[in-house]
């Protein structure tokens, strides 16, 4: 519990923002639950735990600098991020349940799928600039520059992997065979190559637009 208690006070006023979009979200899904008897779009909330795991990780990073000293614990913990950043992005794709919604309760779904695939999304984006300002420390411009789309089209196969072919980041220790498989597979597919790319080139426009937008102001 303290350790959540430092991780939120390391950016105390982006997770307060965070915090307060969460209770929301929670509070919509608690009003569509006593609306209609019904838990279910309670999937929200385990993905949405899962978009806040990868903004843990580079927070943890963040906040304590002296373990970049130790490069195995330092590649240890990026690559665990790297593993979870995906989830974040997900959500997003949580609209195709827009199709299963009946026409009193369409708009009001649009709501409240919407409110937690924008938070997803903005952890990501936060957790790409947060990564961003750790690995620029040790590289070169030229290189951040390259890994940063790099990473955004890796969250794309990501995004396939999941809600394609329905494997988890959990995979890569329970059936980590099967899923390497189905990496390669992928990087092979046409449909599943074109899927990662725009996927990918949607999330670094958004990043980019917000490190642009920092570097106005």
């Amino acid at each position: 519990m303290q350790l959540i208690i430092k991780l939120f006070n390391s950016d105390r006023k982006i997770n307060s923002i965070l915090l307060l979009f969460t209770t929301y979200c929670l509070a919509l899904l608690a009003i569509r639950g006593k609306l209609t008897n019904s838990g279910y779009h309670l999937f929200l909330v385990w993905n949405l735990f899962l978009a806040f795991i990868p903004h843990l990780f580079i927070s943890y990073l963040k906040a304590h600098i002296s373990i970049q000293k130790s490069k195995i614990i330092t590649l240890s913990l990026l690559f665990l991020w790297l593993l979870f950043l995906p989830n974040s992005f997900y959500i997003l794709t949580d609209l195709i349940h827009l199709t299963q919604s009946n026409n009193n309760l369409f708009w009001f779904d649009l709501v409240v799928i919407s409110s937690y695939a924008l938070i997803g999304f903005t952890l990501g984006i936060i957790s790409l600039i947060e990564f961003e300002n750790i690995i620029k420390t040790y590289t070169s411009p030229l290189i951040t520059n390259l890994i940063m789309p790099l990473i955004c089209i890796l969250c794309g196969i990501g995004i396939y992997l999941g809600r394609i072919l329905r494997y988890n980041s959990w995979d890569i220790l329970s059936n980590p065979l099967e899923l390497f498989q189905a990496v390669f597979t992928s990087l092979t597919s046409v449909h599943a190559l074109l899927f990662s790319f725009y996927f990918g080139v949607y999330i670094y426009l958004f990043y980019f637009l917000k490190k642009i937008y920092s570097i106005i102001n």
